[in-house]
């Protein structure tokens, strides 16, 4: 049975990543309350993947308190979100007490996608704005260069307005990239 599944070319799990370009130390600041409530990064889907999985961004403590975030997958129209979410995690609390780089995981799985089309991964503290204390804000893991040529950081400063996310355009830097990792699969 084995044989006959790799006869018909199956093409296994992949992987989207910039971590080997990180430096790990640099970072993109601040992510967090009271303005800043929504970091991500745009992707393309590579040529042959169907579904997009679990998704991990590295961020670091920048002061005391905690948040609560989720993960998000949309469409992307080349400024913005489009349509509905793909995938939505649940609401996790992040509230980090040292000054050391944590990977910040979102379980997503066989998320549907198009090869050739852009998605945007991000978190966003935005459905939990008013559980966010003493503004505590993170940076994440940062590359300045444009190393993914599929994307970049895009980030808006909506205060707690998700509604944002598929109405307003985003900001980004001119393609640098997050340290992010994506797992794509047929």
């Amino acid at each position: 049975m084995a044989l006959a599944f790799a006869a018909l070319g199956s093409s296994p799990a992949a992987a989207i990543s910039t971590y080997s370009s990180w430096n790990g130390s640099d970072s993109i600041t601040d992510f967090g309350c009271p303005n800043t409530t929504t970091y991500g990064q745009v992707i393309t889907i590579p040529k042959g993947k169907t579904h997009l999985g679990k998704f991990h961004f590295s961020w670091i403590n920048l002061n005391t308190g905690s948040m609560v975030v989720r993960g998000e997958v949309y469409a992307w129209d080349g400024v913005k979100a489009t349509g509905s979410a793909l995938y939505e995690s649940n609401p996790k609390t992040i509230s980090f007490s040292d000054g050391l780089f944590h990977k910040v995981g979102f379980k997503a799985t066989l998320v549907p996608v198009t090869p050739g089309q852009q998605y945007v991964i991000f978190a966003s503290i935005d459905k939990d704005f008013e559980k966010c204390t003493n503004n505590y804000e993170m940076g994440w893991g940062f590359i300045f260069s444009d190393v993914y040529s599929g994307g970049g950081f895009v980030y808006q400063n909506n205060t707690g307005d998700e509604n944002q996310w598929t109405t307003t355009p985003w900001n980004t830097f001119s393609g640098d990239d997050t340290a992010f990792k994506v797992a794509v699969s047929p």
